[in-house]
């Protein structure tokens, strides 16, 4: 029996978002490993072997579920029609809101001309580096 067209699409989705997960959402700057993932998923690793090649013709809801609770994705990832890279980003942001004091930043800066927001995003910088954090 062979896969129709949208099956294999399908499938070629699921492959492809697969990959950008395991190269984008990293662990201190290098790829999840697949044992890290099957270890972190209780998903075997022939299996997500499998979805990387987009062979498995036939993944279930428990396991695209737990690989994007793994790498902190919802699970819409896998159908959403929004680029992956943008679900990133507002994910990111949503996650560095909720982050002590971040929060408030964003209140105050509220209602700021132009020129105020690029004071504040200045001061910011000058904070970041006096830090040794990277600039954003």
């Amino acid at each position: 029996m062979t896969q129709d067209k949208t099956g294999d699409d399908g499938l070629k989705v699921i492959a492809t978002r697969l990959m950008i997960l395991f190269e984008r959402r990293t662990p201190k700057g290098r790829p999840y490993t697949v044992a890290e993932v099957a270890e972190g998923t209780g998903i075997s690793e022939t299996t997500l072997k499998q979805l990387r090649r987009g062979i498995n013709s036939n993944p279930t809801i428990n396991t695209l579920t737990a690989i994007a609770k793994f790498f902190d994705v919802p699970p819409t990832y896998w159908v959403s029609d929004e680029d992956p890279e943008e679900q990133f980003a507002r994910r990111d942001l949503r996650t560095a809101m909720t982050d002590a004091g971040i929060e408030s930043i964003a209140l105050r800066s509220q209602g700021l001309n132009a020129e105020n927001i690029r004071f504040v995003t200045e001061a910011i910088t000058m904070a970041r580096k006096s830090q040794g954090l990277d600039p954003i």
